[in-house]
């Protein structure tokens, strides 16, 4: 399957990473809960946070369901991610390889990409390999949040779907201190008036589309707010941006999970809500635009 592939050197770059790794042995220490961990990495401010988002929680009570990884019956106790139904064996959380895109422990039958990604059934089942199917996807989010919210661009952004290699290519072009291992799902470069997002193939449709729009939001506060560099309020506001094409799109679960994730822009995005609330989503871009254009403190 070919992937389009464009290495550009930036000078301007935002990146959307995520990591995932278990923090705690689940056999050896039974009694903690087990947490897999999302690393962003802002490239702007060349800062790394890291938060607790697919929370693993495990109950010692016997099940009569049965591992969904191995489906070995649930006698000892299982756990099960926050906002899903399945539910895990202790050996499997402790040995299983994880899903590169929601973090659960793999089943016997699984995928592995050739850039050496691992996905689960159920991510595959929607994930994004087509690049005419990528495109088709891009635009139709960016359709909407124009619609939605009026995020039109002057300068058009170039569209790039790329593979795991190639997305390291463009961030080590970016010249950011990034951990080697974090993994970039989306980025947006700016390069005079070169602009382009790229986007890692084999994500989920649904992910695919939440990242894209996080990612467009930057690249419109870059041609429409260029003195915007409050960190807080941009990466606050690409959430919100996120969010608001969640809703749009009548994802009402993935939007509420947003809300309650320990996700590091979580707060961020509380924020730009509380504004809205105040002053509606016109009074938020208006904002956005004041405060980015030097006219009003952020």
């Amino acid at each position: 399957m070919a992937i389009a592939t464009v290495f550009i050197i930036v000078s301007k770059t935002h990146q959307y990473t995520m990591f995932y790794q278990i923090v705690c042995d689940a056999l050896a220490r039974p009694e903690l809960p087990c947490y897999a961990l999302n690393s962003i990495t802002c490239a702007m401010t060349r800062r790394i946070v890291k938060s607790m988002t697919a929370y693993l929680t495990r109950t010692r009570q016997p099940s009569t369901d049965h591992c969904a990884a191995c489906g070995t019956p649930l006698t000892r106790g299982y756990y099960f991610l926050r906002d899903r139904s399945e539910r895990y064996c202790p050996e499997c959380i402790a040995t299983r390889p994880r899903c590169d895109a929601c973090s659960a422990p793999v089943g016997d039958q699984h995928w592995t990409l050739h850039d050496r990604r691992v996905l689960c059934n159920n991510c595959y089942a929607t994930a994004v390999f087509d690049p005419a199917l990528a495109r088709h996807l891009y635009d139709e989010t960016v359709s909407a949040i124009v619609a939605q919210l009026n995020l039109s661009l002057k300068v058009g952004v170039e569209f790039r779907l790329i593979d795991e290699p190639g997305m390291a290519h463009v961030r080590a072009g970016a010249n950011d201190d990034h951990h080697p291992e974090e993994k970039t799902l989306g980025l947006y470069q700016r390069q005079g008036r070169l602009r382009a997002i790229y986007m890692l193939y084999g994500l989920p449709k649904l992910l695919f589309r939440t990242v894209v729009a996080h990612e467009y939001a930057h690249a419109w506060q870059g041609e429409t707010c260029p003195l915007l560099d409050d960190d807080g309020l941009r990466e606050g506001f690409a959430e919100w941006v996120a969010y608001r094409h969640l809703l749009y799109l009548g994802c009402t679960r993935a939007a509420q999970r947003m809300l309650t994730s320990s996700h590091p822009y979580r707060p961020l995005m509380e924020q730009v809500l509380a504004l809205e609330a105040q002053v509606g989503p016109a009074g938020v871009l208006k904002h956005i635009r004041a405060v980015g254009r030097g006219v009003a403190a952020s």
